[in-house]
């Protein structure tokens, strides 16, 4: 899909540079210029100012993805200063452009992007008071921000209540009963799940939404563990369960990673409610839905696929 009108594709970096350019009001060298394709809703590309500072450039995939980026750039002007660790600081925002200086590191771990498996750079439990530690400061930063941006422009569909929450799950579930061939025994987990009034929490937080190793930064001293360093991609935030926001982490990271960074969260001040471990656990289960339903509104068979044989296992 070519990119928005308005900023050239990444196929035409000297175009893309350009236009940054003149936006920005500072010359970039497009022959520094590095695409990354791997986001889901975003083509990024890395370029390099001519005072040797590193930029990053990020233009939607799609319509919808652009229409988000008004409450995107709402969230990080909130929680900008309440973080334990650097987010992006937006210097450029249009339709079709995003542009901020490079947060300093490097993903904490890649996912494959057919397979989906996480290949992690760094030991998340080797030095937990340098990465779990300040995340876990990081999820209550961002969970104990007062979500009145809420009744900001670029939100399609805020969620009143934790019960607005599930009875969204609920319908991705009978869209995937629809157009998937989903095994009986997910049926019965996510439905039970569904049911049972003591997993859901009362009320609802910003979040994140898509905190995971690629989108933790770390930096490497010359001497010492690697430590977080910045959060990113804040695509995915919103006004909702709290619980999704150590999903992908117990995915990329398994169970001990998950109860590592909840012990870390509740020392931190969140609240970790009874039930909430299972919650996270049966969201995780749920999480092949989400990405096989993800991957047929993408055209992305490899993720459907791989969705259904992880659902199947």
């Amino acid at each position: 899909m070519s990119a928005p009108a308005g900023a050239p594709g990444v196929a035409d970096p000297t175009g893309l540079a350009a236009y940054a350019s003149r936006s920005l009001g500072l010359r970039l060298d497009p022959a520094t210029a590095r695409a990354d394709d791997s986001g889901w809703d975003f083509r990024v590309t890395h370029i390099r100012a001519a005072d040797g500072a590193w930029w990053i450039l990020r233009q939607p995939r799609r319509p919808e993805a652009a229409e988000r980026l008004a409450f995107e750039g709402a969230v990080l002007a909130a929680v900008r200063d309440r973080m334990p660790v650097p987010v992006p600081h937006w210097r450029l925002h249009t339709a079709d452009l995003v542009a901020y200086p490079r947060l300093p590191g490097e993903p904490a771990g890649t996912e494959d992007p057919d397979t989906l498996v996480y290949d992690w750079s760094t030991d998340p439990l080797a030095h937990p008071g340098h990465y779990l530690e300040p995340l876990a400061r990081a999820l209550v930063a961002v969970h104990t921000t007062p979500p009145d941006i809420t009744l900001l422009p670029g939100r399609a569909r805020p969620d009143r209540d934790a019960e607005a929450v599930r009875s969204r799950i609920a319908d991705r579930l009978a869209r995937a009963r629809a157009e998937l061939p989903l095994p009986a025994g997910g049926l019965r987990r996510w439905q039970a799940w569904l049911d049972d009034d003591r997993l859901w929490p009362e009320r609802l937080t910003l979040v994140h939404g898509d905190v995971h190793p690629g989108h933790t930064l770390v930096v490497r001293p010359p001497s010492g563990p690697p430590s977080l360093s910045g959060l990113l991609d804040w695509a995915n935030a919103d006004v909702g369960d709290p619980a999704v926001d150590f999903v992908d982490m117990l995915y990329a990271g398994g169970t001990d990673v998950l109860d590592r960074l909840l012990e870390a969260y509740r020392a931190a001040g969140g609240e970790v409610r009874d039930g909430m471990r299972a919650h996270v656990l049966a969201r995780a289960d749920f999480l092949w839905v989400h990405v096989a339903l993800r991957g047929i509104d993408t055209g992305r068979a490899a993720w459907v696929e791989t969705a259904l044989r992880r659902m199947a296992a």
